[in-house]
């Protein structure tokens, strides 16, 4: 991720309301409780999906491509968003604790939608 990608980021945290485009979500992390929009995982568990967060807090999961083209977002192109917790879920109404882990293997850390630690190249799995 280069400069103008984390500056891009910072943007979007800082207005509370954006997109996590084409993230990759292990069906597991998935609150018992997700709506019916929510996508179905493929053979390998795993979901390709779009995340609204709005004000820290997760608003909608919606089959990656769903999201409005023109609304502002991080593609992520198939990088994985993770609870930050162990035993953390990922759902609409939950908090936007996430680990993003971008396609080219940078991770950054959110907490209540906010970015806390910088982009890093030490994430390999």
């Amino acid at each position: 991720m280069g400069t103008s990608t984390t500056c891009l980021l910072g943007r979007l945290l800082a207005n509370g309301k954006f997109w996590l485009k084409r993230a990759r979500i292990d069906a597991a992390h998935l609150a018992a409780d997700s709506p019916a929009e929510t996508p179905s995982a493929g053979p390998d568990g795993f979901l390709l999906a779009d995340l609204r967060i709005e004000q820290g807090r997760i608003r909608a999961i919606l089959p990656a491509g769903e999201s409005p083209c023109c609304a502002p977002g991080l593609c992520l192109d198939g990088g994985s968003v993770r609870p930050l917790e162990a035993d953390g879920r990922i759902g609409p109404g939950l908090p936007a604790d996430l680990m993003l882990v971008t396609a080219e293997g940078e991770r950054l850390i959110m907490q209540g939608g906010q970015m806390v630690s910088e982009p890093n190249r030490l994430y390999t799995a």
